[in-house]
């Protein structure tokens, strides 16, 4: 390491990298020979701007784009998992409800299989494991991008909690509601939709903002298998710049201001829906 680090300094190679890099500064002269440094070093590579600023002082501007790039982040990778959460939740629920014996016992073990498994083993398999196993019996390296993995991995976990949630709130809807409809002549199909579920999305509504909120805070987990979303992007940041207070408290308001709309929208359709529907 000595050896290299002298050829760096004799080259003047060492200088220009600390200078890039914004890290270079009198004391790292005063450590180097003087007769190392009297190349011509007009050309200076620019200064990285985080690095400057936390050598100058805080400064909200230097790192809010940064921030916000990861906010961006968290809410595709929130909605598009929690989409497909609830494009498997209900079939699955409807299983465990009316599908044959056999059936249910299937949806069953989703649900108890993913409730039962950390969310960060799944992301770790589907990333890292996935690969190994599909090239392991020749099907080639199925590779997933961190965000794809992140999708897969939150929208199998929740679906089997959006699972439970639905068929709690079907099940909730008197049996009379179908006996009625089928005095009417309507096939069940139709009478779930235009029926039953009308009105479990009372019921289902409040539950599964939780569970959207509760995924909005689980996406930082994403940051194990290097997806750059918000809480990764304070990672980066606090320990370039060592404001871990300042960059947090702005990282925790991001949070807050993604997720406490949606306890008020959830208020406002529930009450909304229960005036239309009284």
């Amino acid at each position: 390491m000595d050896a290299a680090l002298g050829r760096l300094m004799e080259r003047g190679e060492l200088r220009r990298i600390y200078r890039k890099w914004g890290i270079w500064n009198d004391a790292q002269e005063e450590l180097m020979p003087g007769n190392l440094f009297e190349e011509d070093d007009t050309e200076e590579a620019p200064v990285i701007d985080v690095v400057k600023e936390s050598q100058t002082g805080w400064s909200l501007t230097a790192y809010l784009p940064l921030l916000l790039e990861g906010a961006w982040v968290t809410i595709r990778l929130s909605c598009v998992s929690f989409a497909l959460a609830m494009a498997i939740g209900l079939p699955v629920a409807l299983a465990r409800l009316y599908g044959p014996l056999w059936l249910r016992g299937l949806a069953t073990g989703y649900v108890e299989f993913f409730r039962g498994i950390p969310v960060l083993l799944l992301l770790f398999f589907l990333y890292f494991g996935l690969p190994e196993i599909t090239q392991y019996y020749g099907l080639g390296s199925l590779t997933l991008s961190p965000f794809q993995a992140a999708v897969i991995g939150f929208g199998l976990n929740y679906a089997a909690y959006e699972a439970e949630i639905y068929r709690a709130g079907i099940y909730s809807i008197p049996a009379g509601q179908w006996e009625a409809a089928a005095s009417l002549g309507m096939s069940g199909p139709l009478t779930f939709r235009r029926i039953i579920l009308p009105q479990a999305i009372r019921v289902l509504l409040p539950p599964m903002t939780n569970d959207f909120v509760a995924l909005f805070k689980d996406t930082s987990i994403a940051s194990a298998i290097a997806l750059v979303e918000l809480n990764k992007q304070y990672q980066v940041l606090s320990k370039s710049s060592l404001k871990f207070v300042e960059i947090g408290l702005v990282t925790a308001a991001l949070y807050l201001l993604m997720s406490v709309p949606l306890g008020h929208l959830s208020r406002y359709l529930e009450q909304r829906w229960s005036h239309s529907m009284a």
